[in-house]
């Protein structure tokens, strides 16, 4: 709040017009962080009742399926860095019953869901994924959180049919 001084020499309390960006940052973050857990929320009940779901390829899509492989989810904005290259690549991230897939500049990028080791959530824009060969993948999008649940879900699918993720 701001102050301003009366005729009479008092303080009278103004409101301040402008925020601190750091908060308004702060309550951004803390909206699409809520907002990205809600959605988690949301997809972990549709899950239990409907399963993953199947989505169709479009013509834009330049990815090639395995036999039997259906995407369950697709983000067409994410950023995909590998620790040991360091730099990250921008695409279309692709979860598959089979594969997390990355397609961008540099060509298309895949991660076996039998590979994955571990997937966790950091910040409000990071899924951090190990792969069992002992490396590790940042992968920035939107939603992060209702990503690992989705993740999560193609993994238990994978086990179900008998393969081990």
């Amino acid at each position: 709040m701001g102050r301003s001084h009366d005729g009479d020499g008092s303080r009278e309390a103004v409101p301040s017009t402008t925020e601190p960006a750091a908060l308004r940052d702060a309550a951004s973050i803390a909206a699409r962080v809520a907002s990205d857990e809600a959605a988690a929320d949301a997809e972990r009940e549709r899950l239990r009742t409907e399963g993953l779901p199947a989505l169709p390829l479009s013509p834009e899509d330049a990815i090639q399926l395995l036999p039997g492989e259906v995407v369950h989810a697709a983000r067409r904005v994410a950023l995909l860095e590998r620790r040991r290259d360091g730099a990250p690549m921008g695409g279309v991230l692709y979860l598959t019953s089979h594969r997390l897939l990355h397609l961008g500049a540099a060509g298309l990028q895949e991660i076996l869901l039998t590979d994955i080791a571990d997937v966790g959530v950091a910040l409000e824009r990071l899924l951090l994924v190990e792969v069992a060969d002992g490396s590790d993948l940042a992968i920035e999008v939107d939603t992060p959180r209702l990503l690992r649940v989705q993740v999560s879900a193609a993994r238990a699918a994978a086990r179900e049919r008998g393969q081990p993720a």
